[in-house]
């Protein structure tokens, strides 16, 4: 019978090594630097090495600048466990389409407001992002989100009943309040981002940037649909089906409040949350903490500017296919720039203690590679995985078998 036996650090076959152009470490020869993520190949990839555009920390065959949501909004998941929330984002957007042609405004606002809030719950419980922190703060950080969300739309909408004489039951038209300006959705989109920085304020004991982002993607989308309900909860009263609506009204209506909308709001407070747990490393000369920490700032207050701003269509009279055209457009620009925010933050965190002699199961790219910061052989960051999934595959380490002579 064929025996075989686990080889150890000390054995001929080690894994080789070159010295990586960027960070000057000997690391295991491959395509990626296992310290720092540059590439090792000799030629030139396209952008900046800070960012390594061609490469998605947390998808690693996409490009940064590639504005998917799915990569985007739930970064935790390996790409096959990504599969099933495609297909959720594609049933949200079927149900939003199908429940407008068929003009049933309760189905239509009760997708709008509930679908993605529920998948990225679902994602939340998938990655097992729930077990690496503390889950009272997650819930005070939804719960206080929720509570805000109806606190505000209510607030706006009794000053709209006062300025114009709109009764509450015809429904909170928050758009006539901007002709003053956007002091509403400034306000909204500050308010939105309180539970994230009272999370923050309570000192978690997890400073890894992607629990920030769950911190306040989470807050986002539920003051994000605890908002969407309250605004049109009016509409429940009108009936089941509403014959009258034109249907591109209401096609326009269920894609901005059921997907453009809320995925903003939720990239919004998801960078907040990135910049706001962002821990840079230390004791590296090539490393600069504070200007990626500045840099993270100054992204995720230009997304907030960028959601503020895009709810001006609503007061300029603006044709509504433009108007969609103008909200799906302004998505995927602020998708990019979480994507930016994301690569930042994985490439240039404080990592994991580096294990260089011992192996690791890569969940992307299902290589056996040496337990580091960046996987050698798809360049995909370590902590793009949850805590908990670290933790499992380092407690059953694989073990590379070799056959004895005479097997």
């Amino acid at each position: 019978m064929s025996t075989g036996a686990g080889t150890g650090p000390g054995d001929d076959d080690d894994v080789p090594t070159m010295e990586c152009q960027v960070c000057e470490m000997d690391v295991p020869a491959g395509a990626f630097c296992g310290y720092c993520g540059d590439h090792l190949e000799s030629d030139r990839r396209r952008g900046p090495r800070w960012l390594r555009q061609d490469t998605f920390g947390a998808a690693p065959n996409e490009s940064v600048l590639l504005p998917a949501i799915a990569s985007s909004l739930f970064p935790h998941l390996p790409q096959r466990s990504r599969t099933p929330f495609r297909v959720g984002l594609a049933l949200v957007l079927v149900g939003l389409v199908g429940f407008a042609f068929l003009k049933i405004p309760p189905a239509l606002i009760t997708v709008a407001a509930l679908g993605l809030p529920l998948l990225f719950v679902l994602y939340v419980s998938e990655s097992a992002v729930y077990r690496d922190m503390s889950v009272w703060s997650m819930v005070l950080a939804a719960t206080l989100a929720a509570a805000l969300g109806v606190g505000w739309v209510l607030l706006t909408g009794e000053m709209v009943a006062r300025a114009y004489g709109v009764p509450m039951a015809a429904g909170l038209a928050i758009h006539h309040v901007l002709r003053e300006g956007v002091l509403i959705p400034a306000g909204g989109m500050i308010l939105m981002l309180v539970p994230t920085v009272v999370v923050r304020l309570l000192r978690p004991k997890s400073r890894e940037s992607l629990d920030g982002f769950v911190i306040g993607a989470l807050s986002a989308l539920m003051f994000s649909a605890a908002a969407t309900l309250t605004r049109l909860a009016p509409q429940f009263a009108t009936g089941l089906l509403a014959h009258n609506r034109p249907l591109k009204g209401l096609l326009v209506e269920a894609i901005i409040s059921g997907l453009t909308i809320p995925l903003t709001a939720a990239v919004a407070g998801g960078m907040i949350g990135i910049a706001l747990w962002f821990k840079g490393q230390t004791g590296n000369p090539h490393e600069h903490p504070g200007r990626i920490r500045a840099a993270l700032y100054a992204l995720a207050i230009l997304v907030v500017l960028v959601h503020v701003g895009v709810a001006v269509t609503d007061i300029v009279g603006m044709e509504q296919l433009r108007m969609l055209i103008v909200h799906v457009v302004m998505t995927a620009v602020v998708l990019v720039m979480l994507r930016i925010s994301l690569q930042l933050a994985l490439i240039h965190e404080a990592h994991d203690p580096v294990e260089q002699d011992e192996p690791l199961l890569c969940v992307h790219c299902e290589h056996v590679v040496p337990d580091m910061a960046f996987c050698p052989a798809c360049g995909v960051a370590t902590r793009a995985s949850s805590r908990a999934s670290r933790e499992e595959r380092r407690e059953s380490r694989p073990v590379r078998q070799v056959a004895t002579e005479g097997s």
